[in-house]
């Protein structure tokens, strides 16, 4: 939540006190004032034959949320002695977590705690007005755990038939932590606002009476970092090209449509699909050379070294679902959201990061 919707909301609090305690303080006409704007605002920018404005203004909503990420990494060796193509994969915990929220026409406070029992770190926030609707989600990883799809080829083998027999999917578990840093901001802009809801399908301060859609615009920013490099998984490395680490910066730009469908009043269903095209595609490579010892605890990575990739542009796809029913002061929602993006550094491999989130929610208006 940025500066200004909190500071709407603390006013917006004020006029919760008693009357007798408001009489000719600035701040609480200064709050009288925000809440006429809001209430007209909301009112005047809507089609009231599609778009119902609740006579309740306030929300106190109890969510849950879980959400995981599949980060896909790819390398390929070809050399005079063998063929090697895997694919190593992280997939995430599934994280929980619960919280509260107070509102009035979708300016609020939240707060929510993890519940899950890992160490992965999950940060989420998000806005929604009458036209628009911005998400921020921040991510920490940390894990041993890989799956990893094998293709090998040997060249020249002394026992070819043992060699390839490592063809196939495994899980691995690593000496050290594969360790991940992910910063999402998506955005969108609808363009039939005054008849199309998207606070009803995912903030619920407006109810959608009617089957309405809206073409819109849409905005995406993806800062990742992906660190593996410890003497401890020098082969890791050496199976990666000597790449230990790499860092992704992409923005996207793309056009997409969302619908609100009304099959029987007080039930919505909402599709919102967005493909992108990432204009903004930058990578950081940091790269090593291997040294093995007699030991694993021999091992080392030395002569650093990194290099910058700037990659074509890429589609991105965003899509989210939402499911919402209002009874007459209480509603339940779920709505959830999917990303996929792709990378390429150079030569030395390429891969595809996928995420998702699925939020519930239980509300009151007063």
């Amino acid at each position: 939540m940025n500066a200004r919707r909190l500071h709407i909301f603390l006013l917006l609090l004020l006029m919760t006190l008693p009357a007798s305690a408001q009489k000719d303080f600035f701040l609480f006409k200064a709050a009288r004032s925000v809440k006429n704007y809001l209430d007209s605002s909301v009112i005047k920018t809507v089609d009231s034959n599609y778009i119902a404005v609740p006579k309740k203004p306030w929300q106190l909503i109890v969510r849950h949320k879980i959400d995981q990420m599949r980060i896909t990494m790819h390398s390929v060796i070809d050399d005079d002695d063998i063929f090697l193509d895997w694919t190593p994969t992280v997939v995430t915990n599934a994280a929980n977590s619960v919280g509260l929220w107070l509102g009035y026409r979708g300016y609020g406070l939240g707060y929510s705690f993890n519940v899950s029992k890992h160490s992965d770190y999950n940060f989420t926030i998000g806005a929604v007005g009458v036209s628009y609707g911005i998400n921020l989600r921040l991510r920490t990883i940390n894990t041993k755990e890989l799956n990893a799809d094998v293709f090998l080829k040997v060249k020249n083998p002394i026992d070819k038939e043992e060699a390839e027999g490592m063809n196939g999917n495994f899980d691995i578990e690593l000496s050290e932590p594969i360790r991940v840093h992910s910063l999402v901001i998506d955005g969108y802009y609808m363009f039939n606002h005054k008849r199309f809801s998207y606070a009803a399908a995912y903030d619920q301060s407006n109810e959608q009476i009617r089957s309405a859609g809206s073409f819109m615009v849409g905005a995406l920013w993806n800062a990742m970092s992906v660190r593996y490099n410890s003497d401890k998984n020098t082969a890791m490395v050496d199976l990666m090209k000597n790449v230990g680490a790499f860092k992704i910066r992409q923005g996207s730009i793309g056009a997409g449509y969302a619908y609100n469908w009304v099959p029987v009043r007080g039930l919505l269903i909402n599709a919102m699909v967005m493909p992108m095209l990432t204009l903004y595609n930058r990578q950081v490579v940091i790269s090593y050379k291997a040294d093995y010892g007699d030991t694993e605890d021999d091992d080392m990575l030395y002569d650093e070294n990194e290099t910058t990739h700037w990659s074509r542009v890429a589609l991105t796809y965003n899509a989210r679902a939402s499911i919402t029913y209002n009874f007459e002061r209480f509603f339940f929602n779920v709505y959830g959201q999917w990303n996929s993006r792709s990378y390429k550094y150079g030569h030395e491999g390429d891969g595809r990061v996928r995420d998702w989130f699925i939020n519930t929610s239980i509300g009151y208006r007063f």
